[in-house]
């Protein structure tokens, strides 16, 4: 039989059952209860109809049971949609509904969002409750577990089964579901064994959130490596690095802004990050002098992972040692997102298909055994994103003579602030709806704290009038806060354009990426 992401946890409890595998809060779970909570779980969603196939969709903040339900699930062969905490109802709802999920397990922190949405959701036949406080209408997750049998006979799941729904920010408000299978992940620990030395004495911290499989993915690699992991809600920097100290974390995931923030932190140097061994950086530019900070403060090897959810989601790595070079090519590297990880064939390639030579910009397009199966119920965006049998990722990129990859542009326009993805396609038909606007074009601009902040330039009217905050607030009420103009900017008559009458975003982004290492063209 081939095996299931499962496995991973099965292997660990047999090789070290009384080894804490669990960290969050107060909570401490060895690998021998994480896979009984894991088998009452698995036998409670049977109990409640749940099948091979049914989705179900979790709304959570990091913690030991999202943990559980990333086990729980796969192991009745059912189907995990994890849905993005910050976005509006309405999205979540989408998502929800999209998914067909049967049942929706909430963080208590986030049952306002799912009331707000609760009635008109048809699909639903159950809730579940991941909190103290009891709530009509809704199933408690520990009392569930507890009247639930820790004798779980798991049916045969095959490793060509869907493992998961990991739903993508949309260009048009409605959010992709990415189908990946239990191979695909199973495939991503195999292609970042290749460059990462995982250790079972490691304690990995889930600082990044879990829905997003840039942290998400960690939880099955982690597991199937036999190391303990531990969970916090949020980011917050004073709870990052009081966790650190206090559990000794060897490893850790961060985005640009979350390194910058930390390095913030007015009281840094009290405490004891003495233990960190390695962190994992990605998801949006990092300026070089925060890096080599970085670096300095936290003492411990560093690299670089490019991916994407599409494909589970590793691609690229800049590896530890790459980050070491101290010639004039190795700073030069340090712009790059690295060399493709062992397993995963990466190219770079120009309209007509042929491989861009370097200096010459050309889409990066890869394919492997982590490739996702498409889009849930989108046949055509899964024929276009994996034409020809290769995943075709819409990321601009050179590559140098010795293969590394340098990311110079989004062919769909995507700013990444604060390691959110925002389509500025998305805002600007939100701008286009207000009255008063002619013309609106949204382009990334540089941020201290973000990486990235979405900036607006604007052509009203003849005769219309509108303020800055007044179009803030419009986009305010219609889009997840993230995706909201930080700035908006008036331009007189009307926006720069070429000769096909296409908006000319360069020239706009120019002015303030003009000094900086970011794509312009």
């Amino acid at each position: 039989m081939a095996m299931s992401i499962v496995e991973g946890l099965k292997e660990s409890v047999r090789l070290n059952p009384e080894k804490i595998a669990s960290i969050c809060g107060s909570t401490r779970l060895t690998f021998s209860e994480v896979d009984e909570r894991v088998n009452r779980l698995s036998s409670a969603l049977a109990g409640l109809g749940v099948g091979r196939g049914d989705r179900v969709a979790i709304l959570s903040l990091n913690c030991h049971q999202f943990y559980e339900f990333y086990y729980g699930l796969p192991q009745l062969g059912a189907v995990v949609v994890p849905i993005n905490f910050r976005l509006p109802p309405h999205e979540v709802k989408y998502i929800i509904e999209h998914s067909g999920s049967r049942v929706v397990a909430v963080d208590q922190a986030l049952l306002p969002v799912i009331e707000t949405i609760r009635a008109s959701l048809d699909s639903v036949e159950h809730f579940i409750l991941m909190g103290d406080e009891p709530c009509d209408g809704y199933i408690s997750y520990e009392e569930l577990l507890a009247r639930a049998t820790a004798e779980f006979d798991a049916p045969e799941v095959n490793d060509e089964e869907l493992l998961g729904l990991f739903y993508t920010s949309g260009t048009t408000g409605e959010p992709k579901g990415v189908m990946l299978s239990h191979r695909n992940m199973l495939a991503n620990i195999a292609n970042s064994e290749g460059v990462y030395d995982y250790l079972p004495s490691d304690i990995y911290l889930h600082a990044a959130p879990m829905f997003h499989l840039a942290d998400g993915a960690a939880v099955f690699t982690h597991t199937a490596h036999g190391a303990t992991q531990a969970f916090i809600p949020r980011f917050e920097s004073k709870l990052v690095l009081e966790t650190i100290s206090r559990e000794r974390v060897s490893l850790i995931v961060l985005v640009p802004t979350m390194i910058n923030f930390l390095l913030h932190q007015p009281d840094l140097d009290s405490y004891d990050l003495s233990s960190l061994r390695h962190v994992t950086y990605g998801a949006s530019p990092i300026a070089p002098d925060l890096l080599r900070r970085a670096m300095k403060v936290f003492n411990c090897s560093f690299g670089q992972g490019y991916g994407l959810t599409e494909a589970s989601p590793l691609l690229t790595v800049l590896t530890a040692d790459d980050h070491l070079a101290t010639d004039a090519q190795g700073e030069r590297r340090l712009a790059s997102c690295g060399k493709p990880v062992p397993g995963v064939d990466v190219r770079v390639v120009k309209e007509d298909g042929s491989d861009a030579k370097p200096g010459e910009v050309g889409e990066i397009i890869a394919r492997g055994p982590n490739i996702m199966l498409g889009y849930w119920k989108r046949p055509d965006a899964t024929a276009e994103a994996l034409l020809g049998g290769w995943l075709h990722t819409g990321d601009l990129a050179t590559v140098d003579e010795d293969g590394y990859i340098y990311l110079v542009d989004r062919k769909k326009d995507m700013i990444v602030t604060g390691g959110e993805n925002v389509y500025s396609t998305e805002v600007e038909a939100v701008l286009y709806a207000h009255p008063a606007v002619k013309e609106a074009a949204v382009i990334p601009v540089p941020d201290a704290d973000w990486g990235e902040a979405v900036h607006a330039c604007v052509v009203l009217r003849d005769g219309k009038q509108a303020t800055a905050d007044e179009l803030v607030e419009f986009c305010r009420e219609r889009l997840a806060h993230y995706k909201v103009p930080h700035s908006i900017e008036f331009i007189e008559g009307e926006l720069p354009k070429g000769g096909t009458g296409k908006i000319l975003k360069k020239q706009l982004r120019e002015r303030y990426w003009k000094d900086q290492a970011r794509r312009i063209g």
